[in-house]
């Protein structure tokens, strides 16, 4: 019988976090690298994602790579994937942090902050989780176990 850290093991997996270097991202950054996944900080405050990497590393036994990625451009999501591949040869985990939000009342919420909250949180997400589930088919990962 596996113990709870048997069960929580992802030593070689490997985990790309959107907003991984502030906030709730950074805390999920941490759980998984403490448990054992490689790590992949993506945001758009590329110093924010290198200064983590650099601290993350000294701490935790795993290897880090800080992208910048601004997951409401295709660009940046096919970069960050080949990044990735190039790096690690595979997606285990995804987490989809980034998010945004417009402090505007319904009936005077702006068409342009309206487009961005939907071009991040809704367009951002569905790309990242495309090009993750992709490689995660490919690698039979989605056919083990998949949340």
């Amino acid at each position: 019988m596996k113990n709870v850290y048997q069960l929580l093991d992802l030593k070689g997996q490997t985990a790309i976090i959107t907003g991984g270097a502030a906030g709730i991202g950074l805390q999920m950054s941490y759980a998984l690298g403490e448990a054992g996944a490689n790590l992949v900080l993506a945001s758009r405050k590329i110093e924010r994602c290198v200064e983590v990497a650099d601290k993350m590393s000294k701490e935790l036994k795993v290897e880090i790579l800080p992208v910048q990625c601004d997951v409401t451009r295709e660009e940046d999501v096919d970069m960050l994937f080949n990044e990735v591949m190039k790096k690690f040869g595979k997606v285990d985990i995804l987490v989809n942090n980034s998010g945004t939000s417009w402090g505007a009342p319904a009936l005077e919420f702006p068409m342009n902050g309206w487009k961005k909250v939907m071009d991040t949180n809704v367009t951002g997400l569905w790309m990242m989780c495309q090009r993750a589930g992709k490689i995660m088919a490919a690698h039979k990962i989605m056919e083990e176990s998949l949340i």
